[in-house]
Parts: structure tokens; sequence; C-alpha cells
């Protein structure tokens, strides 16, 4: 299998940045490779850039090897204003990762220049690691991740499939409401993500809320529970902050 991105499973980073392009449809198909070279040739770390591409930029480039299952996101509507998953589809997603701020912020900065030219930045947002790897609502944030080799598996497309080594990636920002969160008790708070506060132990039995974060997204299909390999950053100024 061919090397997947090694920024995709390092950790303990301390500052990230993520940003998301839309590709101008009428650029020069050799300008945007050479504007992508030169994005990838920025890096003077393996593990500090991952780049991906969406399905239509795909095309562009290099169609036959697309990955098969590769989509763009459809917006999902559960009925009512706080169950809708809109779809803010982009071309190009590069996430970053720097234990020094201001070498973060200068490669963001270089990047936005050579891209500037082929395509519209959609989002540009840093992020960092909170207390001990805690969201900001206080809780530990991607503990039942899989560890060791079951990393590879959950998140690497197998041998044998068109972009083997590579990974399929979905990304999402949310926004928190820290002051209703927070206006809630401990242990509601607890029952609320299905794990408690302080220690971040799973809740067992009937303590586990079946509409907790936990049992939410414990999803099994005949029978076998699905995993992914989840990473994720706090973001925030004064006026709004998530995940």
């Amino acid at each position: 299998m061919p090397a997947p991105q090694p920024g995709i499973f390092a950790t303990q980073t301390a500052h990230h940045h993520f940003l998301e392009y839309k590709i101008d449809p009428a650029s020069d198909i050799g300008a945007l490779k050479n504007a992508i070279r030169s994005v990838l040739a920025l890096a003077d770390d393996e593990n500090q850039m991952v780049m991906s591409f969406g399905a239509a930029l795909w095309d562009r480039l290099s169609p036959a090897m697309r990955p098969a299952a590769l989509e763009d996101f459809s917006a999902i509507d559960g009925g009512t204003e706080d169950q809708r998953a809109p779809s803010t589809q982009r071309d190009l997603f590069i996430w970053l990762r720097n234990d020094v701020h201001a070498d973060i912020l200068d490669l963001a900065v270089a990047i936005h220049q050579r891209l500037s030219a082929v395509a519209k930045v959609e989002l540009d947002l840093p992020g960092f690691v909170y207390r001990d790897s805690r969201d900001l609502i206080g809780f530990v944030d991607g503990t039942a991740n899989p560890k060791d080799d079951t990393r590879f598996d959950a998140a690497l497309i197998p041998d044998g499939d068109a972009g083997a080594g590579g990974a399929y990636v979905f990304s999402q920002k949310w926004v928190h409401d820290l002051g209703a969160f927070n206006a809630l008790g401990v242990d509601e708070q607890e029952k609320v993500v299905g794990r408690t506060k302080t220690d971040d132990i799973e809740l067992e039995g009937d303590a586990m809320p079946p509409d907790s974060h936990v049992s939410r997204t414990d999803v099994k299909i005949d029978g076998v529970a699905q995993k992914i390999f989840r990473r994720s950053a706090p973001f925030g100024t004064a006026g709004e902050h998530g995940l």
C-alpha cells in the first residue's frame, strides 16, 4: 500500500490551521497543478500539512485515480432548524499543524498567496489544543479513536482500490453555545456527552442516555461497529467558538 500522508496520524501538535478553497472552474489545468505542487513544496516537515481533494477536483486532476466512494456531501434535513446539516462542499481542503503559531501562520499566508490566482478561500480557520486535549465544553475529545494499527484499518483506503493508502475526509465546523451548555450541571453535561467530565470514563448501563453523543455516534451495520479516525481542534474568539 502507498504510504499515507503522515500528518493524518501525527498527534500532539499545539496549533492547527484549516483552509478550504473553491477552485475557479475556468482555471487552466496546468496552472492549477503548478499551484498545488508549489503549495506541497512549502512544507518542510511531512507531518506539517495534509491536503485533500473534492470529487470534482479529482475529476479534473486525475479521474482514473479518484477513489470509488468519494462524493460530494449532500445536505441533511431532519425537519427542524437544529436538525439540519448544510452542505458546504469545497474542492480543496488543507490542514496545517505546527507547535509554533508564528510558523503555521506564515505557512497559511504562503499557501494563500500561491492559490489565490486559481481558487477562492471559503474557510480560513486557526485551531489549537485546549488544555489536556479537551473540547471547549471541558470534555476530552477523540477518546474512542482506534489505536495503533487499527487506526489504519479505520482511516485508509485498502490495497486494490483506487486511492489506496489515501483517506476519505469529512470536515465539519461546529459552533458551540457555551452559555447554554455551561448553565447545565455537570451531571446533565455528562448525560449529553455520555462520558464523565473529569475522568473521561464512558457511562454504562442505565446511566448512558440513548440520545447522548456517545450513543448517537455508536453506529453498527449488520452488527459490526463502524469506526472512523477523528481529528479535531477547538477554535474560537470571544464571540464564536467551537470545534
